[in-house]
Formats: C-alpha cells, structure tokens, sequence
C-alpha cells in the first residue's frame, strides 16, 4: 500500500467510479444536468461525500484486492 502504483491505482479506480455514479444519477434524473449542479450547490457536503470519499473507498478497496491477487500470484 505504500507504492506509487498503488496510490495510481486508487486514483484511477476512484475516478472511474466518480464518473460512473454521476452518469447513473443523470440517468435516474433523466439526464438533466441542471438537477445534478442543483445537488452541488445546494448539499456540497453531500455530493462531496457521495463522490470524492466514496470513489477513494472504493479505490482502495479494487486497488487492494487487485495487488493482493497479484502478490498470492507471484508466491506461486
């Protein structure tokens, strides 16, 4: 975890994750972008939360998964 491809990994990971969550929403608001900027402004804490905190979970949670996949693979 102290690698930087690691920390890339998570950042890619988290990104991904970001956008795919914003374009579900879109989708479930019928892909009214004025509603999404809506939620931004009026709940920040919220929509910073829902994407920011949750993709690096996310990312760190793929991102560890994965290297431990790789390291059992390389005792082998």
């Amino acid at each position: 975890m102290t690698s930087k491809a690691y920390w890339k990994s998570v950042r890619i990971f988290a990104i991904g994750f970001i956008i795919i969550y914003n374009f579900i929403m879109l989708a479930f608001d019928g892909f009214d972008t004025t509603s999404l900027v809506e939620k931004a402004t009026n709940q920040p804490l919220r929509f910073f939360i829902a994407n920011i905190v949750s993709g690096i979970i996310y990312g760190v949670i793929i991102s560890y998964f994965q290297v431990n996949k790789n390291f059992k693979e390389l005792e082998r």
